[in-house]
This record gives C-alpha cells, sequence and structure tokens, in this order.
C-alpha cells in the first residue's frame, strides 16, 4: 500500500516532464476526431451545444420533469431547475462515461509504444482521458453564461439576492479536478485489466448502463420516498457520482440559501484519492507484464 502510494505521489512530476508528450497525444486524438468532417473544429463546440438544446428540450420543456427539493424556495421557474439539474448531470456522466470507453482498449492499440521501453505508458489512459473532458469543460462554458444570464435576468429577489446565486461558480475547478483524478484512477485500473482479460472491453458497456441509471442524473435520491422506494436511498449515496453530481450541482446554486456540498466534497476528495492510488498502483506493477501482452 506504501509503495502503491509513493508512486502515486510520483504520477504528477511525470506527467509534467512528458507534458510535451502529453499535449501531442491529446492534440493528434482531437485533429483525428474530427478531420475530415465538414464542419472540422466546430464540433467539439456544436456537440455540447446540442446536447444542451435536445434536453433542455425534451425533459425541461416537453416532459416538464418536476426536480424541486422538498421544501426548496427556488428563484427561477421550474422549466430552469430542471435544465439546470439535468445538464450538470449529463456533461459529468457523459464524461465519465467515455473516458472509461476510450480507456479500456488503450494500452492493446498502442501495443508498439508500450513494447519501447522509454516510453511511459501512464500517459495513454491519461491523454485519453483528458480527450474525453475536452467536450465536458466545452459544455459547460457554454452553460455557465445561460445560467448567469438567468439567475441574473430571470430570477426572482435582489440584485444581492441574485448575485449570491452565482458565487457557487468560484467553486467549479473542484469538481472538476477531483472528477478528473477519480475517472483516472478507474481508467488506468481498466485499461491495466483489460490487457490480460479481453472480456473487460465487452464488459464496460452494460456495467456503463447499470451505473448510469443507479446515478442522480434524472431524479433527485430525496424524492424517492414519493415513489414508495425510499430504501433504496442509502445505496444510492453510496455510489460515488452521487457525490460528484452534488458537487457540479453545488457549484450551481439555483436553489436560494443553498450551500455548496462540503459534506460530499469531503467523502468525494477521499474516494477520488483512493481510486486513484489503487487504479495507477494496479498499473505500475503491472506494467511490466504489458508487452508480453500486446
Amino acid at each position: 500500500m506504501a509503495s502503491a502510494l509513493t508512486h502515486a505521489l510520483r504520477f504528477p512530476a511525470v506527467a509534467l516532464r512528458h507534458r510535451d508528450v502529453l499535449g501531442a497525444f491529446v492534440s493528434r486524438d482531437l485533429k483525428a476526431r474530427y478531420e475530415g468532417s465538414l464542419l472540422g473544429r466546430l464540433w467539439p463546440v456544436l456537440q455540447p451545444l446540442l446536447l444542451l438544446g435536445v434536453y433542455s428540450l425534451v425533459f425541461a420543456r416537453i416532459l416538464k420533469v418536476p426536480l424541486k427539493s422538498a421544501g426548496a424556495e427556488v428563484p427561477v421557474a421550474d422549466a430552469w431547475v430542471t435544465t439546470f439539474f439535468m445538464l450538470t448531470g449529463i456533461l459529468a456522466w457523459s464524461c465519465t462515461s467515455e473516458s472509461l470507453s476510450r480507456c479500456a482498449p488503450v494500452v492493446v492499440e498502442n501495443g508498439n509504444l508500450i513494447k519501447k521501453v522509454a516510453f511511459p505508458s501512464e500517459l495513454l489512459p491519461t491523454y485519453s482521458i483528458a480527450v474525453s473532458f475536452v467536450p465536458m469543460l466545452i459544455g459547460f462554458a457554454l452553460f455557465i453564461p445561460v445560467y448567469a444570464g438567468v439567475m441574473l435576468f430571470a430570477a426572482d429577489g435582489s440584485l444581492a439576492t441574485r448575485l449570491a446565486g452565482l458565487q457557487g461558480l468560484a467553486w467549479f475547478p473542484v469538481p472538476v479536478a477531483l472528477h478528473f483524478v477519480f475517472v483516472l484512477g478507474l481508467g488506468m485500473l481498466v485499461s491495466a485489466l483489460n490487457v490480460f482479460v479481453r472480456d473487460v472491453g465487452n464488459l464496460l458497456p452494460p456495467v456503463m448502463t447499470v451505473w448510469m441509471f443507479l446515478s442522480p442524473i434524472w431524479y433527485r435520491v430525496d424524492t424517492l420516498e414519493e415513489t414508495g422506494i425510499g430504501w433504496l436511498a442509502p445505496a444510492m449515496k453510496a455510489n460515488p457520482l452521487y457525490h460528484l453530481l452534488a458537487l457540479y450541482r453545488g457549484v450551481f446554486a439555483y436553489e436560494r440559501g443553498a450551500r455548496f456540498p462540503f459534506e460530499s466534497l469531503g467523502i468525494f476528495a477521499a474516494i477520488a484519492a483512493g481510486v486513484f492510488v489503487l487504479g495507477h498502483g494496479c498499473f505500475h506493477r503491472w506494467k511490466g507484464l504489458f508487452p508480453d501482452e500486446v
């Protein structure tokens, strides 16, 4: 355990030392993804923009899903509450799902690099996840001005009250950083396991589907009592994504008097650190065997 922790603490220095290689991988992957398409570099902006528009229309305007907390005083219309709630969950989940899906085969697909002794193989899952975070960050970059505009010009209350709803935006880098650490740990574990058991890549999609429905992306855990399955709430709260989504939604304090969820911050920070130490430790321990397997 001590050895795994030591190697995990050294990883940021390794990534920084090879930042040029890491940057080249990310740039190459992003270019390859959109190369040959008519809209080219516009796609990283258009994809999250379409996502924001479609989910806002379907869930907030057509289905009119009610998502107010019990007893919460919300200074904006129900449709905006639903939009804010859904989009934070969808952006975070889409990033998590894509990151792990891309990580599973990344070591096997780059077997020629793995066989080069000087190549730091930890960069492979790292760059894959960095690429997956780009659409999410662009999505939030488009979402935040909309949220700020609604709180300033469409919310009830005094200007001071409306400005208070924007204070949570200062916390935005915190869930993003913890999210990256958490997914990187899982990605390293999945990519290492897939080298030895290729079924991991095939098993991942159904596992991700189950995980998606067990995560509060489209519903609030505190509303389970109303549906007669309140007994599921403790299990739902044991899901790491429950706390991650609480952090992202804490940034957008559209409920009057809402505070940033510091309890979820502490819990998820511990989970992210533990998952990263485990994932990186397994990857580092097994990477010497990769050349013989790929």
